[in-house]
């Protein structure tokens, strides 16, 4: 933990003439620099000890902060895992079944209903996992 600088700078227009720059540093120490300590403790003998207790605080806080955190994600990729397997398994089952209509359609004298089903059902389940599979590196880009 240190400080650190940060810079924004903007754009000059011919037209408008605007520009501007923003600097900031902050610091996410967190204790004081040893000089006000040393301000701090001719105020208060006790006060380093009372700036130690509330740092450690303050760092089992971030721990438990980013604990907590870390198991929301991981709850929420095994839930988007859930239901990806969930919507695989449903499109497997309306496949089959298409399948299983358009063979019906074929035993019953229905050739060219059947085979069109058929040729249907393949082309939209093709057409399904592709996009299935198109979302999923989308969303690993971001």
């Amino acid at each position: 933990m240190a400080k650190h600088n940060r810079e924004t700078k903007g754009l000059t227009h011919p037209n408008r003439g605007s520009a501007y720059v923003h600097q900031e540093t902050y610091d996410d120490s967190l204790l004081p620099e040893a000089i006000e300590l040393e301000k701090l403790k001719k105020i208060d003998p006790n006060i380093v000890e009372w700036i130690k207790e509330r740092t450690a605080k303050e760092q089992d806080a971030r721990i438990d902060f980013n604990h907590r955190k870390m198991g929301l994600i991981e709850k929420g990729s095994s839930r988007g895992f859930l239901i990806d397997l969930y919507a695989i398994t449903c499109a497997f089952i309306v496949i089959m079944g298409g399948m299983a209509f358009s063979y019906f359609l074929i035993n019953n004298n229905q050739t060219a209903v059947g085979t069109v089903f058929a040729g249907g059902t393949l082309v939209l389940a093709a057409n399904a996992f592709l996009n299935f599979r198109k979302k999923l590196t989308e969303a690993e880009k971001k």
